[in-house]
């Protein structure tokens, strides 16, 4: 039980606005991708 209480205090440690902007960046991603092929 100790190595996974390890791990979710490591996961809980990380930035939250860092997967976020992580995030918003796939999705941009993604949406620019659509808009470009429905232009084309």
């Amino acid at each position: 039980m100790g190595p996974t209480r390890l791990l979710t205090s490591a996961k809980l440690r990380m930035p939250v606005s860092e997967s976020v902007a992580v995030r918003l960046r796939a999705i941009r991603f993604v949406v620019e991708r659509e808009t470009a092929q429905i232009t084309d």
